[in-house]
C-alpha cells in the first residue's frame, strides 16, 4: 500500500457519489419541469396514448428494475480478483452507472408518458423507480459487499 492510495480511494468514491447525485438531481429537475408543463394541459388530448401507456409504463419500469440488477451483477462478476483496488473501484463505478442508466431510462419514460397524457398515474411509477434508484446509492459498505473484497482491501476502503 502506498501513502497516496487512501487518498486515491477517497477520490474515486467521491467521483462515484458526484455522478450518482448528479443523476438524481437531473431526474428531480425533469420531474419538476414535467409537473409544471402538465398542470394546465387538457387531459383529453392524450387519451389515445393513455390506454397504451397504462400497461406499458409500469411493466417497463419493473422490467428495467430486474434488468438493471441483472446487468449490475454480471458486470461485477467480470471484474477479476487480481485487479488492483483502484481498478476494482472503477469497475464497481462502471457497473453502478450502467445500472443507474437503465433505471433512469424507465424514469424518463414514465415522465414522458405523463407529459403526453397528463395522467399522473405515471408519476407514481416514477416515484417508485426513484425510490429504487435511491436504494442503489453507492457506499463503501456496498462496494465491499458487492465486490467481495478481501479483508485487507475492505479495511482500506472502510478506513479511508
Amino acid at each position: 500500500m502506498t501513502a497516496s492510495e487512501p487518498a486515491e480511494i477517497k477520490n474515486q468514491m467521491r467521483i462515484t457519489n458526484v455522478i450518482y447525485y448528479s443523476l438524481v438531481t437531473g431526474l428531480l429537475i425533469f420531474f419538476i419541469v414535467v409537473i409544471i408543463l402538465t398542470q394546465d394541459k387538457n387531459p383529453s388530448t392524450g387519451k389515445d396514448f393513455d390506454n397504451i401507456f397504462t400497461i406499458i409504463v409500469p411493466v417497463f419500469g419493473l422490467i428495467m428494475m430486474f434488468v438493471s440488477r441483472m446487468i449490475y451483477n454480471q458486470m461485477l462478476l467480470k471484474i477479476d480478483a487480481g485487479y488492483s483496488l483502484i481498478q476494482k473501484i472503477s469497475g464497481y463505478r462502471t457497473a453502478k452507472i450502467v445500472s443507474w442508466a437503465t433505471i433512469e431510462g424507465a424514469c424518463f419514460f414514465a415522465l414522458v408518458a405523463t407529459m403526453l397524457t397528463s395522467n399522473y398515474l405515471y408519476t407514481v411509477v416514477f416515484i417508485f423507480l426513484v425510490g429504487y434508484f435511491i436504494l442503489m446509492r453507492p457506499s463503501r459498505e456496498s462496494l465491499v459487499r458487492d465486490m467481495r473484497l478481501n479483508s485487507d482491501e475492505s479495511d482500506l476502503i472502510l478506513k479511508s
